[in-house]
């Protein structure tokens, strides 16, 4: 289960994700021209690169804000407010991030079931998530803190 956990964050890590321009334009479906504009107006920016190259690279981040301006640009906001509620989005996304990664505890086994360890519910038990094999629902259990600590742990190692 460990290497699984590993596996798991390395996976979902999307800082190791970077796009050239050309690509960045591809799935956004705006222009490279576009692009350097915005990135001209601080509107977006581009990663300093490690390997010497001088074409500019972004990051997943970056992808994400591309997108959410093109978004609200199609529907009818101009450049400056397209970007705006991009940020204001882009900040929400920001804190239910940070809200999920500091209440994820780790994984567990349950009941022969995978589950996360969604942290502490109370000062006396932990919350589950029992992940159901195939398209099953989510189900939920309370455990003892001491249980569910001890059980996500062994998993770990």
């Amino acid at each position: 289960m460990a290497q699984f956990t590993n596996e798991a964050r390395h996976f979902f890590d999307v800082r190791r994700l970077v796009f050239r321009i050309g690509e960045l334009a591809s799935m956004t479906d705006v222009s490279a021209r576009q692009l350097r504009y915005w990135e001209k107006k601080e509107l977006i920016s581009s990663q300093e690169r490690t390997d010497g190259q001088q074409a500019r690279v972004y990051t997943f981040k970056t992808f994400i804000q591309v997108s959410l301006i093109k978004y609200f640009m199609d529907e009818g906001f101009t450049l400056a407010a397209a970007a705006q509620k991009a940020d204001a989005r882009q900040n929400r996304m920001a804190y239910i991030h940070h809200f999920i990664s500091s209440g994820l505890q780790g994984f567990a086994k349950v009941d022969d079931q995978l589950a996360i360890n969604l942290g502490a519910f109370d000062a006396e038990q932990t919350l589950m998530a029992l992940v159901p094999d195939g398209d099953g629902p989510i189900t939920y259990k309370l455990l003892p803190n001491a249980e569910a600590q001890q059980m996500t742990r062994a998993e770990a190692e």
